[in-house]
């Protein structure tokens, strides 16, 4: 006899006990308890119960020849770096794992991943962590990559997704993020999934509509926005399920009275992994937490993002779309079953209304202290509809900028951008409601480097757009050019100087800028500071070397 309810948990008091005290389960070898759909049941079902609460249509999904997944989501948790590993692998790098590289301040860096593909060097850093990734783990990894020193790319993967907060600062410094959605997304598509190449016409049934084209997404609003190229562009449908539901239950407590519950909804559920997109509910209170597997923190971005894309969206029946040659299409097809999708949102439901029952009992005129039951609800008040599969799709562009990669994620049917990491200044930076976050105006022509009006310049010799890094400011004029346009030395004060700024002394033959001449009081010629002399102590004279 188990000492536990398998239902929900509730300690057994009595050894011999036939039903659990709290939800009703029968505890004992014969006695009917609540089953899924697709189990043998001991009695006829009544008119309470869903035995096939998930209506499939053979063409949408069909349980039988489901491929299982080459990885469920226990292993990507438990083996994250290697499963990025592989992934990169198999987009055409080589990669080391656990390298030690030294910084350019002399400390030494332990890097996850390293991936080497051509000109490109990537550094990954990979967190398992119980929750979302926040900023200061992104700072930290920021603070590695500047260490690097230049030719290094970021990428953050996270096996829980990232706060807002760490989500802004990656973006600000370029700094790609991979969290759950994305390493899935890859992994299936590296592993399962179907790569449509140029001009093959793809059908698709149950998809958003493609509202925001590729011409759309990698349009960039930069001065200099024709000399970013996109390296790779890939559109990527990705499959989801709405299971609608309705729950409703009265229970007598030990008092006799009655209380009353209900809810309804729609539990929105990754068909990748089985992973449910809804916000964690709060009724249940802690005891919401140790319930359901699928909990959700409300600072996961993308999967916030990703729900909403999906409730707010109707997909068309079928349409066809004939893939480009700027990018490719990789559809992703359904990875778990039926019968998980229904226990995964039944374990939602569950713990969404999972509530403590207080009631006050009397003995004789004595009222008793307040006491507390947790209702749990039975799989039989629980009533999954007619569900609807949705295909998201969503862009994902990687940008070129003289060997600066950017990356770039948009939802295809409404526009939402998930990441952008070549939108703002990485100068500047949210944080709570402080809002210092300024977009980009161009990109530096020297290292490729996204800055907004403040931290780059035109050079008004050539045009080039250049970062402060890059570029020179003319200690007579104040304006700045690029280094090859500033690349004179004031010999006054040793600083860039334009050649419109730079004159030459008519006694010692040697430029200067302009605006260290100094007017010699005899003969009124302009010289520079080192071909005369200061006289007088109340009313100064100055007399040039020809005058003296």
């Amino acid at each position: 006899m188990p000492k536990f309810c398998p239902e929900c948990g509730t300690p057994l008091q009595h050894i011999n006990a036939k039903f659990c005290p709290e939800c009703g389960t029968g505890l004992t070898q014969g006695t009917p308890t609540p089953t899924a759909a697709g189990e043998t049941r001991t009695q006829p079902p009544t008119n309470d119960d869903w035995s096939k609460p998930i209506d499939w249509s053979e063409e949408a999904y069909s349980e039988e020849g489901v491929v299982q997944p080459l990885v469920n989501a226990y292993d990507l948790g438990t083996k994250l770096e290697e499963i990025v590993d592989s992934i990169y692998q198999a987009e055409g790098y080589k990669t080391e794992r656990r390298v030690r590289m030294p910084g350019q301040g002399g400390y030494t860096n332990e890097i996850d991943v390293i991936a080497r593909r051509r000109n490109e060097q990537v550094a990954i850093e990979c967190k398992n962590f119980t929750s979302a990734v926040g900023i200061k783990e992104i700072r930290d990894f920021s603070k590695k990559l500047d260490d690097l020193g230049l030719g290094w790319r970021g990428v953050f993967v996270a096996y829980n997704d990232f706060t807002l907060d760490a989500q802004n600062f990656a973006e600000s410094r370029n700094i790609e993020t991979l969290g759950h959605q994305d390493i899935m997304e890859k992994w299936f598509a590296v592993s399962a999934g179907r790569v449509s190449r140029q001009g093959e016409r793809l059908t698709l049934t149950s998809a958003l509509s493609i509202k925001s084209d590729y011409l759309a997404v990698t349009t960039l609003p930069l001065q200099n926005k024709h000399l970013v190229e996109v390296s790779s562009a890939r559109l990527t449908f990705h499959p989801y399920v709405k299971v609608p539901y309705a729950f409703k239950a009265q229970v007598y407590d030990p008092t006799k009275k009655l209380h009353r519950f209900s809810d309804d909804g729609t539990v929105v559920i990754d068909l990748l992994d089985g992973k449910v997109l809804n916000r964690q509910a709060e009724k249940g209170g802690s005891f919401l937490n140790s319930l359901s597997s699928s909990k959700q923190s409300a600072d996961n971005v993308q999967t916030l993002k990703t729900f909403d894309e999906v409730m707010n969206s109707s997909p068309s029946p079928e349409y066809s779309i004939t893939i480009g040659s700027d990018y490719q299409i990789t559809e992703l097809k359904p990875e778990v079953t039926k019968r998980a999708v229904e226990r995964a949102a039944i374990e939602y439901i569950s713990a969404r209304n999972t509530q403590d029952m207080a009631y006050t009992p009397a003995k004789g005129d004595t009222v008793l202290d307040i006491r507390h039951r947790k209702f749990v609800p039975r799989r039989g008040d629980i009533k999954l509809f007619k569900s609807e599969i949705v295909f998201v799709p969503k862009w994902t562009i990687y940008f070129n900028a003289f060997g600066t990669i950017y990356t770039k994620e948009v939802f295809a049917h409404s526009g939402t951008v998930l990441e952008n990491t070549i939108q703002y200044c990485p100068q500047h930076f949210k944080l709570g409601a402080i809002n210092v976050k300024k977009e980009t105006t161009a990109v530096c022509e020297v290292c490729g480097k996204a800055y907004c009006s403040e931290h780059i310049s035109q050079c008004p010799v050539c045009g080039r757009w250049v970062c402060s890094d890059h570029a020179s400011v003319c200690s007579s004029c104040g304006k700045t050019f690029c280094n090859e346009h500033a690349s004179k030395t004031c010999r006054g004060c040793h600083l860039p100087l334009c050649s419109d700024c730079e004159v030459e002394c008519p006694i010692c033959q040697r430029p200067y800028g302009v605006n260290h001449a100094l007017i010699c009081d005899k003969c009124g010629a302009a010289v520079c500071p080192s071909c005369i002399t200061t006289s007088g102590l109340l009313r100064k004279t100055r007399t040039c070397k020809n005058c003296q």
